[in-house]
């Protein structure tokens, strides 16, 4: 996948984006769209949502229903076949793949965590460090997957990089990972991230108490190319995309409520440059 390939996932959203347009511009509700076709009454809204891939006989049912012009027609069939292309699996658990493709296509990504620096930013010895001490990662795939991560974060540092906003926990700057070297220079990265035009790195002071984040972590994706945004939690073993728009509006109040319980983005770089000095 290139970085002019938006990929299937993608692909996948933007399709349902346009199904949903035909579909509304045709009045009818996802409900009785699924009516019409004798489907089952979720599978509209999980084809427009980018949770079910789409088949050349349901695309052009759908087309047909909602009387798409011989434009639009082409157009569905075309993005119906990208969406179920494969792609080369990335270095990373399998039920995290699916987040790591979205990752590389959004145009902007909010990033909250409360004790760690995040995937996407790590350094390859840091993430070693984490990658190390976990429980489900094989010791065999640490390096490959250090690496990964190690490429991702380069990513922010390139022409084609997303706007990026982050709010980091105080526990994030403080706990050491690794030994001196490998926590120092992943702040110092930290701070060359947090110097870019297109980034921002808030932290969250201990001493502010209770905070709409607590006991979460949470990353927020926009698709320009989907016109969709997604809200991505992981835990242990599994993950959640939650792409309805009660769910993202939910986690983009908190996000907004944790950047205004934060450091400024001033205050929160001279925090980590004391971090730094300490480390010596």
């Amino acid at each position: 996948m290139t970085s002019n390939d938006p990929g299937p996932l993608v692909q996948r959203l933007v399709l349902g984006a346009e199904l949903r347009e035909l579909r509304e511009s045709h009045g009818l509700s996802a409900d009785e769209a699924a009516a019409a076709l004798g489907w089952y009454r979720n599978k509209i809204s999980k084809i427009e949502t980018g949770e079910s891939k789409l088949s050349d006989k349901d695309a052009h049912a759908l087309v047909e229903l909602y009387g798409a012009a011989a434009k639009s027609t082409d157009k569905v069939l075309a993005l119906a076949k990208e969406a179920r292309r494969k792609i080369p699996p990335a270095r990373v658990p399998d039920w995290a793949k699916k987040y790591v493709n979205l990752e590389a296509n959004a145009s902007e990504i909010k990033l909250f965590f409360g004790d760690s620096i995040p995937g996407m930013l790590q350094t390859r010895e840091y993430a070693r460090e984490l990658l190390s001490a976990s429980v489900v990662v094989p010791s065999m795939d640490v390096d490959e997957m250090a690496e990964s991560r190690e490429r991702r974060s380069a990513r922010f540092f390139s022409d084609s990089s997303p706007m990026l906003w982050v709010v980091l926990g105080e526990e994030a700057i403080r706990r050491r990972v690794g030994g001196r070297d490998v926590h120092r220079a992943q702040l110092e990265q930290l701070r060359s991230l947090a110097e870019l035009d297109h980034v921002t790195v808030q932290v969250i002071p201990l001493e502010s108490g209770a905070h709409a984040g607590l006991g979460i972590a949470f990353t927020l994706l926009h698709l320009e190319h989907a016109n969709s945004s997604i809200a991505y939690i992981e835990s242990l073993t599994s993950s959640d995309y939650l792409s309805r728009p009660q769910h993202t509006r939910a986690y983009s109040l908190v996000f907004d409520r944790l950047r205004v319980a934060a450091l400024s983005g001033r205050d929160t770089l001279s925090l980590i440059n004391r971090e730094i000095a300490a480390l010596g």
